[in-house]
């Protein structure tokens, strides 16, 4: 009931609570889709606003501010938990009518959930070269796979930094960048070689780890 800034012009970024007093004051988003459960955290930031210093796993510089899952209709659920007049974003081309937008999906679950936004190019690169041991991974999008790469003695620790608990033997991980209305760049993480390039938006099965400060 009373301002707490005199401000009139300029951004103002900011935490606030969505229950009041009333628990759990945590921001990290669980979804466990073979019980049928989901959970989601009470705080929720603003305009880039970063909820404190914690990270849910770090790789080198690179803070992860929400682990990977998948970009599918999971995530929309979680989203529209706390937003409920969100609906699934859309797009056509001339492939396909009324598509699915899950890159969009991904973008607004590290907005609105995440507590940070999706990877860009360099980052997706220092998680590779953290991934293979190496340090010649460039951000271009370029294919990698005549590097006779493998994943390094630490993939656990880079796989636990990721929030993947699967052990899968190769994942994609969506990028902050569109190519078109069509598409939006990843990367590619297979057990020899890696690659970033462009994807149709509408995949629902490439992973999501929402990066923060």
């Amino acid at each position: 009931d009373k301002a707490y800034t005199s401000l009139t012009d300029g951004c103002l970024a900011g935490v606030f609570d969505i229950n009041g007093s009333r628990k759990p004051n945590k921001y990290l988003a669980k979804v466990d889709t073979d019980n049928n459960t989901s959970y989601v955290g009470d705080l929720r930031p603003f305009n880039g606003a970063s909820i404190g210093s914690s990270c849910a796993g770090t790789i080198g510089d690179i803070c992860i501010a929400s682990t990977a899952v998948t970009a599918n209709d999971d995530m929309l659920t979680l989203i529209q938990a706390v937003d409920s007049s969100y609906t699934m974003p859309k797009f056509t081309t001339r492939w396909c009518t009324n598509c699915n937008d899950y890159w969009q999906v991904a973008n607004d679950y590290c907005e609105k959930i995440g507590g940070g936004s999706l990877p860009d190019s360099t980052a997706l690169a220092k998680i590779a070269n953290a991934l293979y041991g190496v340090d010649n991974i460039s951000t271009a999008n370029s294919n990698n796979s005549n590097s006779s790469l493998s994943w390094d003695a630490n993939k656990d620790t880079v796989f636990a930094a990721l929030g993947i608990t699967d052990n899968p033997s190769n994942f994609h991980l969506w990028s902050s960048s569109p190519n078109d209305t069509e598409d939006a760049y990843l990367r590619y993480f297979g057990s020899s070689y890696t690659e970033y390039y462009y994807y149709g938006r509408n995949s629902n099965y490439h992973r999501v780890v929402c990066l923060g400060d």
